[in-house]
């Protein structure tokens, strides 16, 4: 089975967060008429090509909304692991978390596009940030004991909310941006979880193998 790592805030702190992203109104008339090529945030960059096809089935929403199932601080990907492997996982993070401080962070602030190819609205957080890094980075090193080599850069102290369309506008982000940064949510405390990937219905679902609270 495929093992990923992850930290999943509550979904009572994801679903606060994800109100205030869809309490900014899109202007009415906005978007783009089908076969128009983008005249958003996307059209400006140039992300379609001159020889791209230029035919939509619709007018694409203001943004894309990650579904609050699917929100998440991704750590590492572990591959493709046997059952007794993804225990040894588990077990040797376990066994390190147990010397990890219990960062407690909520979300507050945001920002967007934030380097180069990123076409993400993003929720910032703080709080333990640094102690939250630290176990960003603790994981990789962790199942490093095993013999699994994971990439040790997949980690930010940000939480993807929303992705930009050919529709997106320049003001329209800037409110969405200015709504996070208003935003002051509910103090969580981190906690690691292992998750398995499956296929349902042609779609990429991960599910929950095992939870690990830190206890340092």
């Amino acid at each position: 089975m495929l093992v990923h790592g992850a930290i999943v805030p509550p979904r009572a702190v994801l679903e606060a967060l994800d109100d205030v992203v869809r309490s900014v109104p899109a202007p009415a008339g906005q978007g783009q008429a089908p076969g128009q090529p983008g005249r958003g945030v996307l059209g400006r960059l140039g992300r379609r090509r001159a020889d791209d096809p230029v035919e939509v089935p619709e007018v694409p929403p203001m943004l894309e909304h990650i579904p609050i199932e699917d929100m998440r601080f991704p750590v590492t990907g572990f591959g493709n692991l046997t059952t007794n492997d993804a225990r040894a996982v588990t077990d040797v993070i376990a066994e390190a978390a147990s010397e990890w401080p219990a960062p407690t962070v909520r979300f507050a602030g945001g920002t967007a596009l934030d380097f180069p190819g990123d076409w993400s609205v993003w929720a910032k957080l703080e709080g333990d940030v640094d102690e939250l890094m630290a176990v960003g980075r603790g994981v990789p090193q962790a199942v490093e004991r095993l013999g699994f080599f994971v990439d040790r850069r997949k980690f930010r102290p940000m939480l993807s909310v929303a992705t930009v369309t050919t529709s997106t506008t320049g003001p329209f982000l800037q409110q969405v941006v200015d709504a996070l940064d208003a935003f002051r949510g509910e103090p969580w405390t981190v906690e690691v979880s292992v998750l398995r990937e499956s296929f349902v219905d042609g779609k990429t679902v991960l599910s929950e193998y095992q939870r690990i609270p830190l206890v340092g």
